[in-house]
């Protein structure tokens, strides 16, 4: 059976690669989300506190997923103090002067409380992800299109990933269809995912390529990678999507020509060609890009090699990397 993980990118269940360690994570999809208010702070007075703006806090939620882990639509944001853990650490870095994507990455290393690493799911998105599911059964593409295209604009690619779509794949993941059935609803939502995705303004004509991206899952659709191109696109940054199952002479003649500053590496699930891929990319003349490894095919174990970064294992994860990297 298809497998989500924790933060709602498709995968395998198979075991991972076993090459390199993870930072440490927890990406539960709750049930309740709900916070105590007498233990929580609004926006403005969060804020104050960190001497940001709260136009700030916002732009910190939509792009790198550092927000109030209980907020539900409709009322007023509020942080938990796990949040204003994270957050304070984000202040004190971009105080001193780092990018605010580098900062998000390890704003969630240095917390001491536990990590709010993506936008929680509350009871409000947990029913249109419900929404989504039963309209990508009905295969009925013009209701997923109208919300997945509203749900982007209004909130971006990677609040939209972690709070619908991925709480929709597990949904269709654990429903009670027949295994041919899960697997057309699947696509079918994958499919439609793409699609909106695709129409993220991309960095104007003639910008050089900073990141290239490939998966090395050759029967997988891409759409975890389609997420990944589009919320970097919302940063400014320009990627090239390979797509699944490049050969490795046809990568290394990709890097070699274009010359990206990052190339990420996402699978799925454990795959002999992974250790190939990495052997391409560390070889390939005169250029050395950094290589980000992410998705759950790689296993948290060993020591990254000189030039690597990761794993990271959501779509949050692995733009923040990206992005602190250009």
């Amino acid at each position: 059976m298809v497998g989500v993980h924790a933060a709602g990118t498709p995968m395998s269940d198979d075991q991972p690669h076993r090459l390199m360690p993870s930072i440490d994570r927890h990406h539960p999809v709750p049930d309740d989300c709900r916070t105590s208010t007498e233990s929580s702070l609004p926006a403005g007075a969060l804020a104050r506190r960190l001497g940001v703006a709260p136009t700030t806090l916002r732009s910190w939620h939509q792009r790198y997923g550092l927000g109030p882990s209980g907020h539900q639509a409709g009322r007023h944001r509020r942080y938990t103090p796990q949040d204003v853990a994270v957050l304070t650490v984000m202040a004190q870095l971009t105080a001193r002067g780092l990018s605010a994507a580098e900062a998000a990455l390890q704003a969630r290393r240095q917390a001491t409380l536990q990590p709010v690493d993506h936008p929680a799911v509350s009871h409000h998105t947990q029913s249109a992800a419900r929404g989504i599911a039963r309209a990508a059964r009905r295969m009925d593409v013009l209701t997923l299109r109208e919300t997945l295209t509203a749900a982007v604009a209004a909130q971006g690619v990677v609040h939209t990933w972690h709070t619908l779509a991925g709480p929709a794949f597990i949904l269709i993941s654990r429903a009670r269809y027949s295994e041919a059935r899960r697997a057309s609803t699947r696509r079918v939502l994958a499919r439609c995912l793409s699609e909106v995705f695709a129409t993220v303004p991309r960095p104007c004509s003639g910008s050089s390529v900073q990141v290239l991206l490939i998966a090395i899952d050759e029967h997988r659709d891409c759409v975890a990678l389609d997420a990944v191109a589009a919320a970097l696109a919302e940063d400014r940054i320009a990627s090239v999507h390979l797509g699944a199952g490049l050969r490795p002479a046809a990568l290394a003649d990709a890097v070699g020509r274009s010359r990206p500053t990052v190339v990420v590496v996402w699978s799925h699930g454990r795959h002999c060609r992974g250790p190939e891929i990495l052997r391409t990319l560390a070889d390939v003349s005169g250029w050395r890009p950094t290589v980000v490894i992410a998705g759950k095919g790689w296993a948290p174990q060993g020591t990254p090699a000189v030039g690597m970064v990761g794993p990271c294992r959501d779509l949050a994860d692995t733009v923040t990397a990206v992005a602190g990297l250009i």
